[in-house]
């Protein structure tokens, strides 16, 4: 996925411990709150939650690091969320009393587009477009 043409680029890192997740949802709501993103905050932090959820299960060591990088335009933002895991993410069709198996459904409902691919330097890249005022640039 190319990025935004955009100077708007924020960048942070975690330990692939269950309160990452968390921080990393307030992290992505001042950041974007920042940007004057405000349209799209909601549907942001509920993406880079089930993304780094999902980064977070993948791996089974919690001295493991997991990214998240917000690249904005005027037009769009794109979430990508880096982990160690090279293993690309299945989307489960889950049965209405699964405790778990939604996060990837979540992720395409909200977003305008998403996907995943190989880390340049290992690992995988897991990310989802949401647009910000109804065209791409």
């Amino acid at each position: 996925m190319p990025a935004p043409s955009s100077t708007r680029r924020d960048t942070r890192s975690w330990r692939a411990v269950p309160g990452s997740v968390p921080d990393a949802r307030c992290h992505t709501r001042t950041v974007l709150a920042h940007w004057g993103l405000l349209a799209i905050i909601d549907d942001a932090e509920v993406i880079v939650s089930e993304l780094l959820t999902n980064a977070h299960q993948a791996l089974t060591d919690d001295a493991s690091m997991i990214s998240l990088r917000l690249l904005a335009s005027q037009y769009q933002l794109l979430i990508m969320v880096w982990d160690g895991n090279p293993q690309m993410p299945v989307k489960k069709l889950a049965a209405p009393d699964d405790l778990d198996g939604r996060g990837l459904m979540i992720v395409e409902a909200l977003s305008d587009a998403c996907g995943a691919a190989p880390g340049l330097d290992g690992g995988k890249i897991v990310w989802a477009r949401l647009l910000v005022s109804g065209q791409c640039s």
